[in-house]
């Protein structure tokens, strides 16, 4: 079982094309990118480059149906997702229309077997929330990229997600990751 979720990192676009790039009525161009993280806070998959208007269910549909991309479809992998995705075959999302973020139960605890699930749904799922948090901390490319051509930004976000598992994967004593565990 891994989690998966988008996130948005800023992105330099030529004016013809920012309009798909506007990302959540941010004013700024971001680029959608794919993570799918395990338990360790480490990235099994990343896709980068979609378009910031791309709803995070059509980037991972479209990802799903380009064999190059190299996905691991459910068996042998499960993923958690967040409410933005459908449940089906190896994607487990939250019950909808029930409370599902962590705030929520501080105030009050699950009650029903719905609340239950979907707070120990949102408290695994959580490790990709962190993780991303890790990498936008460490990485301030993220929040602010470099005017390369596009390409190349794409890459330097995949590069960004490689050393940060670098990093975690060779024990290296990190403040990032001890902050956000």
């Amino acid at each position: 079982i891994t989690t998966t979720d988008g996130t948005l990192v800023h992105a330099i676009i030529p004016t013809s094309q920012q309009m798909v790039y506007r990302g959540r009525g941010k004013g700024k161009c971001y680029q959608n990118v794919l993570g799918i993280c395990d338990f360790n806070m480490i990235f099994t998959f990343v896709y980068a480059g979609w378009e910031g208007v791309a709803h995070d269910s059509r980037v991972l549909t479209e990802v799903m149906a380009e064999s190059s991309n190299n996905f691991s479809f459910p068996p042998p992998n499960y993923y958690l997702c967040n409410a933005a995705y459908t449940n089906t075959r190896g994607f487990m999302a939250p019950y909808r229309n029930v409370r599902y973020w962590l705030g929520d139960f501080r105030r009050r605890r699950a009650i029903t077997k719905e609340e239950k699930f979907n707070h120990a749904h949102a408290k695994l799922r959580n490790i990709i929330e962190r993780a991303y948090g890790v990498l936008k901390s460490r990485f301030s490319i993220f929040d602010k990229m470099a005017p390369y051509p596009f390409n190349v930004q794409r890459n330097v976000v995949i590069a960004c997600f490689a050393v940060n598992n670098f990093i975690r994967k060779e024990k290296i004593n990190d403040e990032l990751f001890a902050q956000y565990e």
